[in-house]
């Protein structure tokens, strides 16, 4: 090939000039290699001389004076050095082209969208908004690369990935051509699919953001504006007729309908404050079924009921920096330096002595109360309305003694009466309440859901308020949804397999350890429950003990984090049950006694809730790995002792919210005290005992330390617990210790627009 272009002479450079010292080109640079995104910036020349093309990738010139490109004519000569380093000179005639860095990143940005390369293309794309947000047509470029983005996104019917392309397209001057009709496409599905779930506040949002775009083509905004409205309209006509047949239930209903699609309609929200004026009333959707009565149990269930049906003489409303946060509903509490004296100012000098007398009652009539009267030294009743405890020895929380249900003393305490009639559990509130409040809503209604998500399309529909609990891969869904608002309770739940102490082979610590042995607890949890999804405060245990939500949680005072939770080893469960089996023949032998035989089938009893389903299933599997048949079996929602209940492992989801005074009555309500070790019942005696914080955490690291030992429960896990409501809904505290906690002050109607997720 004939390059007459070059030259090897030196001389004086007219043009550019890049180096101090001229340099002699040995031979002619290689040809320009193709740019990439990540390239030290470069430009690229084209040389041409006859027939012959030649492209030379060389470093930046820079311009001397202001002098451009243009200005320099055709014989003057130009000298530039190439990538490689070598310094080259020609012919101004000879460059036919002359392009910056920049322009090469654009021109193969623009190549490889139009070979549907966009994940390339987006590297090249990222360099130029970085380092050259200014140059000149990439505005229009980038438009044109989302538009195609957007395409993609259509034809995999993810509509709302490709609407999101299109508005940032429209958002770069001059857009693509089409993109109003492409926006108006993109939305129509994105609103129909909106409404086909029962999303109608993402619906509305949608409309209202694309009513705000500068686009000629709103067909669809108007066409589903339209839809919204005239379905909303047939609810409130729908209202209107139930209520004049006096028919409140479902006027309730059809109203709350209603303002999920459109609250805005013509009358609406007249007709909305009608219904709350006359018909204040709740209904809640349940994942865990209801309790049967009143009950002391400690399960997720019964500890979410309670509160309906009692009010407790001190309550525990919260953590905050300093511990555990208490609070009566009868006055105003008050606790002595030094922990060995609390106080009780009576609002209502009538309910003074009932309660005082309580604390003296024999025999005892619940745990907590005698685990208090154990404690007291004196009770007295000053001027008929203050209550002062004295204790014997300090303690670290003296008002946690006192988290006693006092409903036989005070009946005017009770906060609801139930009233259920079918399969719905209904409670009424006491028309002798004494606390109640003027917007507390006059009838709660607990409906079952066996499945989150079947909750929460009845959430959405407007069928019920609020859920008790989410199943862990629902979270995210529902935070997506601005017409609902997430949150957890401040503590988390712990769950574990409590054993059946009467049967000869769970009384073996060996023989449990060998059954937590064969559980694959991580992989039930990280995959089963969480779906491969991190939240904090869900993690495995090994102590039926809160480790608290957070690393520096004040309510996981009583957890040992140094104590790591046992992995899974089905090969040491065989030998542990070997092992176990050998040590009760000797305490047969010597107690001249039959030995226990090996079971070869066990029976797990679980609550009816979506978690304990979804979990001891998984725990069937492991155990029949081991050689175990496994019967699952449906426990009452407040069972936490096995035996109880006839089966040989018991699923407990429980609640401990002060584990200082909850730790010990957990223990007693799953292990009868005649199966209690005595390093067991030391450890607690000791805990009780504990008269400041420091031997607070040492004697419940203690009592970790030996439930860990003696594997007294089969620990699994603990979870933050997440529970849903309708962002209209109000009243309901940030983060409360359990769902019913301030249910004098929850609202069935909001009048005002609710702030959802987002």
């Amino acid at each position: 090939m004939n390059r007459n272009f070059w030259t090897i002479r030196v001389i004086l450079l007219c043009g550019f000039c890049l180096t101090a010292a001229p340099l002699l080109a040995q031979d002619e640079p290689p040809p320009a290699r193709a740019v990439r995104s990540d390239d030290v910036p470069f430009e690229r020349i084209t040389m041409k001389d006859k027939a012959d093309t030649f492209e030379i990738n060389i470093r930046p010139l820079t311009l001397p004076r202001g002098t451009f490109w243009e200005n320099i004519k055709g014989n003057d000569t130009v000298r530039f050095v190439s990538e490689d380093g070598r310094t080259l000179e020609t012919k101004r005639k000879y460059v036919t082209s002359y392009i910056k860095f920049p322009q090469l990143l654009l021109n193969e940005a623009n190549r490889l969208t139009r070979a549907g390369q966009l994940d390339a293309a987006f590297k090249f794309y990222d360099r130029l908004l970085l380092d050259y947000p200014q140059h000149e047509g990439l505005s229009t470029a980038l438009s044109a690369y989302l538009y195609e983005n957007a395409k993609g996104a259509f034809r995999n019917n993810q509509y709302g990935e490709a609407l999101g392309f299109l508005e940032e397209a429209n958002s770069y001057r001059p857009p693509v051509d089409n993109l109003d009709t492409a926006i108006n496409a993109a939305a129509d599905k994105l609103i129909g699919d909106y409404v086909a779930q029962q999303q109608y506040a993402s619906a509305r949002e949608l409309i209202a953001r694309l009513s705000k775009l500068r686009i000629r083509d709103v067909a669809s905004v108007t066409k589903w504006k339209q839809y919204l409205q005239t379905e909303a309209g047939k609810k409130r006509d729908e209202a209107k007729r139930y209520l004049a047949a006096g028919d409140l239930n479902a006027a309730f209903v059809a109203a709350k309908q209603m303002r999920f699609i459109d609250g805005k309609v013509s009358g609406g929200p007249e007709l909305s404050e009608e219904i709350a004026r006359r018909f204040p009333f709740i209904r809640v959707g349940v994942t865990v079924p209801t309790v049967v009565a009143n009950s002391a149990s400690m399960t997720f269930a019964a500890t979410r009921d309670r509160r309906l049906l009692q009010r407790n003489l001190t309550e525990l409303i919260g953590f905050g920096a300093d511990g555990s946060q208490y609070a009566s509903p009868f006055g105003t509490l008050g606790r002595a330096v030094g922990g060995v004296e609390f106080s009780l100012l009576f609002r209502n000098p009538a309910e003074a002595y009932p309660c005082s007398a309580q604390l003296l009652s024999q025999p005892p009539s619940s745990p907590r109360l005698a685990l208090l009267q154990e404690s007291l030294a004196y009770v007295d009743l000053e001027n008929g309305r203050e209550l002062r405890v004295q204790l014997k020895t300090p303690h670290v929380r003296p008002e946690a003694l006192a988290r006693l249900d006092v409903m036989q003393q005070l009946p005017e305490a009770v906060p609801y009466q139930e009233k259920t009639s079918g399969d719905m559990r209904r409670f009424v509130v006491n028309p002798d309440y004494a606390m109640r409040s003027p917007q507390q809503p006059q009838a709660i209604e607990m409906e079952n859901f066996g499945y989150s998500s079947r909750a929460l399309l009845a959430l959405r529909s407007g069928q019920i308020d609020i859920i008790d609990r989410l199943f862990p891969t629902q979270v995210d869904e529902a935070k997506a949804d601005s017409s609902l608002v997430v949150d957890y309770y401040r503590t988390p739940s712990i769950h574990f397999l409590a054993p059946n102490y009467d049967h000869p082979l769970m009384q073996s610590p060996t023989f449990r350890r060998g059954l937590l042995y064969a559980i694959n607890r991580s992989s039930i949890l990280d995959g089963r429950l969480l779906a491969g999804a991190e939240i904090r405060g869900s993690h495995l245990i090994s102590a039926p003990i809160p480790a608290g939500l957070e690393a520096d949680d004040s309510a996981g005072y009583g957890y040992d984090n140094s104590i790591d939770p046992r992995p899974y080893e089905p090969e040491m469960s065989v030998t542990l049950f070997r092992l176990a089996l050998l040590e009760l023949e000797q305490q047969a032998e010597a107690a001249e006694t039959d030995a226990p035989q090996m079971i070869k089938q066990l029976k797990i009893g679980h609550p009816d809730s979506e978690i304990s389903r979804e979990a001891t299933t998984a725990i069937a599997r492991y155990l029949k790995r081991v050689g175990f048949e496994v019967e699952l079996v449906v426990t009452p929602p407040e069972a936490i002792r096995a035996a109880d209940v006839g089966v040989d492992l018991l699923y407990v989801e429980a609640c401990v919210q002060e584990s200082l005074v909850d730790i010990p009555l957990l223990v007693s309500q799953m292990i009868p005290a005649e199966h209690q070790s005595r390093y067991l019942q030391a450890a607690v005696r000791r805990l009780n005992e504990a008269t400041n914080w420091t031997q607070v955490r040492e004697r419940f690291w203690t009592l970790h330390r030996v439930a860990y030992d003696e594997t007294i429960v089969l620990p699994l896990w603990q979870m933050r617990d997440y529970f849903v409501r309708s962002a209209e809904f109000g009243g309901v505290s940030r983060q409360p210790m359990t769902l019913f906690q301030d249910v004098e002050r929850w609202s069935a109607i909001s009048l005002t627009s609710g702030k959802g997720n987002k």
